[in-house]
């Protein structure tokens, strides 16, 4: 599992974008290390990484552009002995509005781009907010391939490009089995990233992920993908999420993160970020 880094690297500079991080760089490497999990915020920690609280508990954004525009590039994970990532050809890539889990049909349905070519580049069509910071979301679908929805941490204020969107096909989850992930076919599979505020963000080591519904935790406990490759810290997978909306958070240090719903749907992946704050 030695490329698993390049995962959480792209989830994170993806998630960066769809929160409305204008300098989100696309290639950029996030650099991903274990902080102390007990010392406050303000404690200096011998070699702990500088995270970026900025953000935490700021107040949420009241305007955005006249038009939203997502760009990007769809990625999928493959497995030929380590985990790798390439572009993917033949993704189709719906803008939807009405998060968490709008049905996006009507004039919740922003447009659909794709299928991707060789290069996996996508742009959506431009979407109105009426000033106002839009509930916006992306459905992935490919043959062969999970559908995948992705979620930002915070509502949308202008255009953000360099927006991977990752593809797992069914293939790859069935081999997950074999490191001890076991999927429900009917239920949701959850890839939670935690994060900093700092445009790329940085993966908080040692964030505590929480997943719920009407108050309850759902799924299976979280997994670390740290427990597969130390660069994984920060990313967790949940299986086996019931269907509905559901409410993810994260917390560090005594701080809690900003809860915000996403959909969770039978046989399908969601992915999202959580930050400190807006």
């Amino acid at each position: 599992m030695g490329n698993l880094r390049a995962v959480v690297t792209i989830a994170a500079i993806a998630f960066s974008a769809a929160c409305g991080d204008d300098a989100a760089t696309p290639d950029a490497p996030i650099v991903i290390v274990d902080a102390a999990i007990d010392a406050p915020p303000d404690a200096y920690v011998p070699d702990a990484p500088n995270y970026d609280f900025s953000c935490y508990q700021n107040a949420a954004p009241t305007t955005a552009t006249t038009t939203v525009q997502i760009s990007g590039t769809a990625q999928e994970v493959v497995f030929t002995g380590t985990l790798s990532i390439v572009p993917s050809m033949g993704v189709s890539i719906q803008a939807c509005k009405g998060a968490p889990s709008g049905n996006c049909n009507g004039q919740d349905n922003l447009g659909t781009t794709g299928p991707t070519t060789s290069n996996g580049m996508y742009t959506s069509s431009s979407a109105t907010t009426g000033g106002v910071p839009l509930d916006g979301y992306l459905i992935a679908t490919k043959t062969g391939s999970r559908t995948n929805r992705i979620y930002p941490a915070s509502p949308l204020t202008k255009n953000e490009s360099g927006v991977p969107v990752l593809m797992l096909s069914e293939a790859l989850l069935s081999q997950l089995g074999a490191i001890g992930i076991n999927q429900d076919a009917n239920k949701s599979m959850f890839a939670v990233l935690a994060t900093d505020c700092a445009t790329p963000p940085m993966a908080i080591g040692g964030a505590t992920i929480t997943v719920t519904q009407n108050g309850a935790t759902v799924g299976d406990p979280p997994q670390s993908a740290g427990a597969l490759d130390p660069m994984g810290e920060g990313l967790f997978l949940v299986t086996n999420v019931p269907a509905g909306d559901t409410t993810v958070s994260a917390t560090y240090n005594g701080m809690t993160f900003r809860a915000h719903v996403v959909g969770a749907l039978a046989a399908q992946i969601t992915t999202t970020q959580v930050k400190p704050g807006y």
